[in-house]
């Protein structure tokens, strides 16, 4: 699993290189001056694109600048903001994350980006967070009873995604490791980018699997009540408890989240946040019986070992100790 790395840049600061592995960058920044995320094939001084973020205004290089007009500024000097950069399909796109719509989108002709610098453009000190994933080898597929398979993602979707929802646009369902979980979510095409909801935010992941295949279905339920055959997505962090694909409508979209069973709920990302529905859909494969528990391989997705495990017995057990444990202390 990749860091999170904070740090803060100069004007006329030596520019640092950071090594990509996607189409897609996302990070958060503050200042009282305008930020510059410089783009390049190669570690050196000329980046081939720099993305300039003010506080009213952005553009790319020389390019024509995008005035944001209104109360709500760009950059802001005290809070962090969080963005995401794609570049994909030889189109770059700029925006903030929690509305996901492009300030910037204009076609490029350098597509094969490898590295990522940060920079202030003028004035004081700059301040950021960034999320740089480790580099991955290309996984096998990971196989689901029933003619379901994790594919490795990328800003170019494989071929059997399955659609799970709408927002504005086909979402597809992934999922990614974070903070010790995996954790499924949501594929936005137009971003290139996944997203999942996890400790009250949305977070934008560049490393994801997509889960492909077919003869699935949608499963209206609510709480705790899960339905054989529904389809295990991933686990919480510590306990290992199984997460599940989910579905809820939000405001016209219906969007992909995590069933947590025993928070009752299903968590999902929309806008910035992460927001919980007790009445949900959950994705169920009806070739899975429950004689024939769907279980799932742990992927470190470093690519450096595979560890097999059924979490769902391993959760089951740490449950049971812990209600064990209550009654004897009673």
């Amino acid at each position: 699993m990749g860091d999170l790395i904070e740090f803060s840049t100069w004007p006329r600061q030596q520019n640092i290189f950071h090594k990509l592995t996607s189409g897609a960058i996302a990070f958060s920044v503050k200042g009282e001056t305008h930020a510059a995320v410089g783009l390049a094939k190669n570690p050196s001084a000329d980046c081939e694109y720099w993305v300039i973020i003010g506080h009213n205004e952005c553009w790319l290089n020389s390019g024509k600048r995008t005035n944001h007009l209104g109360n709500n500024s760009i950059l802001c000097s005290q809070v962090f903001t969080k963005f995401w950069i794609s570049w994909d399909n030889s189109v770059l796109q700029f925006g903030r994350t929690h509305d996901g719509i492009p300030l910037i989108r204009t076609e490029i002709t350098v597509s094969d980006i490898q590295y990522v610098t940060f920079s202030a453009y003028n004035g004081g000190a700059v301040h950021w967070k960034l999320y740089l994933p480790p580099k991955l080898e290309r996984l096998l597929p990971k196989k689901v009873q029933g003619g379901l398979e994790w594919i490795k993602g990328d800003n170019i979707l494989p071929n059997g995604a399955l659609i799970g929802g709408y927002e504005k646009e086909m979402l597809y369902i992934i999922r990614a490791e974070h903070e010790g979980s995996l954790t499924p979510g949501k594929f936005v095409p137009s971003l290139g980018l996944a997203i999942i909801s996890w400790g009250d935010e949305a977070h934008v992941k560049s490393d994801f699997e997509v889960l492909c295949g077919y003869n699935c279905i949608w499963v209206p339920t609510s709480g705790n009540i899960i339905p054989a055959g529904a389809v295990v997505a991933g686990y919480s962090e510590n306990t290992l408890e199984p997460l599940y694909v989910g579905r809820v409508v939000k405001h016209g979209h219906l969007i992909l989240g995590k069933v947590l069973p025993s928070h009752k709920v299903c968590y999902f990302p929309y806008k910035d946040k992460e927001f919980a529905k007790q009445k949900y859909e959950i994705l169920v494969n009806p070739e899975i019986s429950m004689d024939s528990p769907n279980c799932y391989d742990k992927a470190q997705l470093s690519g450096d070992r595979l560890i097999a495990e059924s979490y769902i017995a391993n959760w089951e057990h740490a449950r049971n100790s812990e209600y064990t444990s209550e009654s004897e202390s009673e």
